[in-house]
């Protein structure tokens, strides 16, 4: 219950004498738990966070399926912001307001999480990430506000490790975004080149929209670079490449987990076997997941199991994670014992990542990746 509602009921309930512990939780009733979602449906952005209300979808069917939160069936209404901060907050203001919902389960990105989580906390309000990214919602230090995986600057950090070590005679050079994302990118990958007593040949940024990096990529040849990180879209990294093709750059390229999907294999085209990337989940078409396929064909349409990609993954264990903390809650389930529960959770296994624990301290379930390249038009394990 919303808190201009509330406080009208208890007025109300004063007048008649009765106790406002009568109060139901907000977004719980006798027959359904309704939880909210505010995400971009379209554009770049929407293909990753479509995906991953697909998979809170898909463990929402599943609980339901299993009876639901103690009998009460869950309910996810979702709202399109564009992927403007902004909006997100018009967006969560309504569900809050007028839906009256239990919790939050996804927004856009760090920025629109960042944009939320004040009136989240004023209020009390559970909320989990699914598109995990930048730490910056966490390090704010949320007392209601929970992710799983690990963010941009551990992942470079992480993949440049294991490549530093592989390719011992490359020379490393990067090009990321000029945004929070991009930085966080680009502090891992110095970070673990100075931890190897190294020094990359070139850092550049570019502007948020660009689309023509045949100036970085040129440059960082000039430089003598032989190896390029580079993020973040998708469409950014398999332009650069096709910019290095062109000049007969022998380079082999490093990413992150936002070009973990499908349609990247076409838009690398022949030079996938020069991409490396890192990502905390399988690939969707990995043999471990073929459970989790098959649920995804029995509770989505053949449209949707279409949209689905990596994040249809965290966020299948991302609401599987939120359902356990409501189950243990029990037919008394409110916002406070939600977080609670969250917060004591300890080894849950989603079935599709690793184990995941949380604790009054630390809202952030971390989970280790791999690097990955690209083989036979498959995402694969980079080989030893």
């Amino acid at each position: 219950m919303n808190m201009t509602r509330a406080i009208a009921v208890m007025a109300l309930l004063g007048a008649l004498g009765l106790p406002s512990a009568s109060l139901a939780e907000s977004g719980v009733t006798d027959t359904e738990v309704v939880l909210g979602a505010s995400l971009a449906f379209t554009g770049g952005p929407g293909a990753l966070a479509y995906a991953g209300l697909l998979g809170e979808r898909i463990a929402v069917a599943e609980a339901n399926a299993a009876g639901g939160i103690s009998g009460r069936q869950i309910r996810i209404i979702a709202e399109d912001d564009g992927y403007v901060p902004a909006r997100t907050v018009q967006a969560v203001n309504k569900l809050i307001e007028q839906d009256d919902v239990f919790a939050i389960t996804e927004a856009s990105s760090s920025s629109n999480w960042l944009a939320i989580l004040p009136m989240l906390e004023e209020q009390g309000i559970p909320s989990i990430n699914p598109l995990m990214a930048s730490l910056e919602p966490i390090k704010a230090g949320p007392r209601t506000h929970f992710s799983i995986g690990i963010g941009y600057r551990d992942g470079a950090h992480d993949l440049m490790k294991a490549l530093l070590a592989k390719y011992l005679d490359r020379k490393w050079a990067s090009i990321t975004r000029e945004d929070e994302t991009g930085i966080d990118h680009e502090r891992g990958f110095l970070s673990a080149l100075k931890e190897a007593g190294q020094a990359p040949v070139l850092t550049q940024r570019f502007r948020s929209g660009q689309t023509d990096f045949s100036v970085e990529v040129l440059k960082a040849r000039e430089a003598g670079a032989t190896a390029l990180f580079v993020g973040v879209l998708p469409s950014d990294v398999a332009t650069m490449m096709s910019e290095a093709d062109k000049l007969g750059m022998d380079a082999i390229f490093a990413t992150l987990w936002i070009s973990h999907l499908k349609p990247m294999l076409d838009l690398v085209g022949a030079n996938g076997d020069r991409l490396h990337l890192y990502d905390y989940v399988p690939s969707l078409e990995d043999d471990s997941l073929a459970d989790f396929r098959a649920l995804a064909a029995k509770h989505l349409s053949q449209e949707d199991v279409a949209k689905m990609n990596r994040y249809s993954i965290t966020g299948y264990a991302t609401m599987k994670v939120f359902i356990e903390a409501m189950r243990q809650c029990g037919k008394d389930l409110t916002r406070a014992c939600a977080i609670a529960k969250l917060e004591a959770m300890k080894d849950f296994e989603t079935g599709l990542t690793q184990p995941v624990s949380f604790s009054p301290d630390n809202h952030l379930a971390t989970t280790k990746g791999a690097p990955l390249v690209i083989r036979d038009g498959k995402f694969v394990p980079l080989p030893n």
